[in-house]
This record gives C-alpha cells, sequence and structure tokens, in this order.
C-alpha cells in the first residue's frame, strides 16, 4: 500500500524534477549575486587609502583657514624706536593671478624703516624681511648657530647668494656670541666653527703644545694660517 501511495508516474516526475532544478537554479543566483554585492561594499585597501588622503586634504585645507585668520605680535624697531605690529598670514599668489589655497601661506614684510633685531628673530619674523624666504630665514638660523650668534649683519654675505638689499632690515642688538675656549678645544671641536679650517685648528693646538696657552690671537701672526683678517674675523667668538 506504501509503495503505491509514492508511486508517480513518468510525466509527474519529470514536472518535480523540473521545478527542483529550477528552485536551485534560483538559490544559486540569489547566492552569488548577495555575495558579490556585499563584497563590492566592502573597503578595498585602494579606497581606504584615497579616504586617508581625502581626510589629511580636509585637515590641511582647515589649517590653512584658520592661518588666514591668525594674528601674531613681534617686535620691529621704527627709526630707532621699539614698536610692536600686528601681522597677519597672506596666501602666496600664482604668477597666472589664480589663488593657491594649497601654498604655504608667509606674513606680511616689514615696511622701509623698520627693522628686526638678527639675533632674536626666529624664521617667522625674518620672513617678513623684504627678500627673505623660507629658504635664506632657515639659512641665517643655521648659520648663526654655527657661528655661535652674529656680530656683523655683513656676516649675511657669507651665505651663499645671500640677498643683499635685505640688510638694511637687520639689525645687530646686545650681541653676546658663543665663545670658544682656544686653549681647551680639541682640533676635532675647534674646526667646527666656520672661521676655522682644519690647518687653523692644527696650528692651535700645536702652538699650545709647543709654547703652552695662548693668551691673544695676535701669538699666531707669524703663522700662515693666521693672517691678519682671519685674526679680527674670529677674535669675537674665541677665550682664553
Amino acid at each position: 500500500m506504501i509503495r503505491e501511495f509514492f508511486y508517480l508516474q513518468k510525466s509527474d516526475r519529470k514536472v518535480i524534477l523540473t521545478l527542483l532544478a529550477v528552485i536551485a537554479v534560483a538559490l544559486g543566483v540569489i547566492f552569488f549575486t548577495g555575495g558579490q554585492q556585499e563584497e563590492s561594499n566592502a573597503l578595498t585597501p585602494a579606497d581606504s587609502a584615497d579616504s586617508d588622503t581625502i581626510s589629511r586634504r580636509y585637515l590641511r585645507h582647515d589649517t590653512l583657514r584658520r592661518q588666514r585668520r591668525s594674528y601674531y605680535r613681534t617686535k620691529v624697531v621704527y627709526r630707532d624706536r621699539p614698536v610692536y605690529r600686528d601681522f597677519r598670514y597672506r596666501p602666496e599668489r600664482r604668477s597666472d593671478g589664480r589663488h593657491d589655497s594649497i601654498a604655504p601661506h608667509y606674513p606680511v614684510k616689514i615696511h622701509e624703516g623698520e627693522y628686526v633685531s638678527l639675533n632674536q628673530a626666529d624664521t617667522t619674523v625674518l620672513m617678513t624681511v623684504p627678500g627673505i624666504g623660507p629658504y635664506f630665514a632657515r639659512q641665517i638660523i643655521r648659520y648663526g648657530e654655527r657661528l655661535g650668534g652674529y656680530v656683523s649683519v655683513d656676516q649675511l654675505d657669507e651665505i651663499e647668494n645671500f640677498p643683499s638689499d635685505a640688510k638694511r632690515y637687520l639689525r645687530i642688538e646686545a650681541s653676546s656670541p658663543r665663545k670658544l675656549n682656544v686653549n681647551t678645544l680639541s682640533l676635532n671641536e675647534l674646526r667646527r666653527h666656520p672661521y676655522i679650517n682644519f690647518y687653523q685648528a692644527k696650528a692651535i693646538t700645536d702652538y699650545r703644545r709647543l709654547h703652552g696657552p695662548l693668551k691673544s690671537l695676535n701669538e699666531l701672526r707669524l703663522s700662515k694660517d693666521f693672517p691678519q683678517e682671519a685674526i679680527d674675523r674670529l677674535s669675537p667668538y674665541v677665550e682664553y
């Protein structure tokens, strides 16, 4: 009886198999289509990198917008009288006249008759001097650190291609250069100073070894490595 109950004719079996095949195909299409959609919605490493780049650009633009609204005060001297001026950052202009919002912002330049103190100014204040941009501002600071401080504005001419016209906006105030003890420093320590080369440092150490401590640089004037010009240039930076 049970066998007769489950017995199906050949045509019925074909219909059932066809329905099962259609259902299997439909399930397969749904499975593969859904997987591809989930995969397409996932962030790839490239998409993540693009998102990080956009975020960094947004933060940079936001910083530049804040800088355009920012002011800072710095000390300048006008007609031998110290005054304080408010400097505002302004954007660099392209040669074609278009505003470059990505370009760095430079402070407003000072005017004729005003000047800044060379030894006390940082790179931001130095960039207010006409003719001095970021590059020369950094070079001034670096060379001043190597020297131990400036004693004359004319020392800026020792920086390669320095714009001489900018010197009239700079002054030396309360100069107190860092001193080198020529009787205690080693040859390698002496030659680190821009005004002492290897042969001059060796002449100093040889003199100390043969004659004792130096009391004046003029004691080295008989050495071919120390002409009077070199002695005068180095004198502000030595102690005994």
